[in-house]
């Protein structure tokens, strides 16, 4: 799975902290709207998508509790990763249901990405 290192800046939630693509959805957008401009300005080339799931989930930020309802898309990046330009975010990298487990998320998104991984494991089996 290819995720974002979030930028490090003052005031940033969840700086430095790992997350997926993607962001709020805009006044009158659609979902798979929202999905296709994110993609744009975060990335190029930005990939096809496909809606994978809705997810509610909640996380803590500053001593609150949040719920977020996120539209999860999958997609396949159409290059290698190092040839993809990066508009927002420190780096993309790749990693394994383990490895995910090892660095710091953001929002709470464990929960999507171990479902995700859980639903992946036993598709590929």
């Amino acid at each position: 799975m290819v995720i974002q290192l979030r930028d490090d800046k003052p005031g940033l939630p969840f700086p430095a902290h790992w997350a997926t693509l993607g962001g709020a959805i805009e006044h009158g957008e659609s979902p798979d709207e929202a999905m296709r401009r994110e993609l744009l300005e975060e990335i190029a080339p930005a990939p096809p998508v496909t809606f994978w799931r809705f997810v509610e989930h909640h996380f803590a930020l500053n001593g609150k509790q949040h719920t977020v309802e996120n539209y999860v898309y999958v997609g396949q990046l159409p290059c290698a990763i190092e040839d993809i330009q990066l508009f927002e975010g420190q780096q993309l990298a790749a990693f394994n249901s383990a490895e995910i487990k090892q660095i710091p998320i953001a929002y709470g998104l464990e929960t999507v990405l171990a479902a995700f991984f859980d639903e992946y494991q036993t598709m590929s089996r």
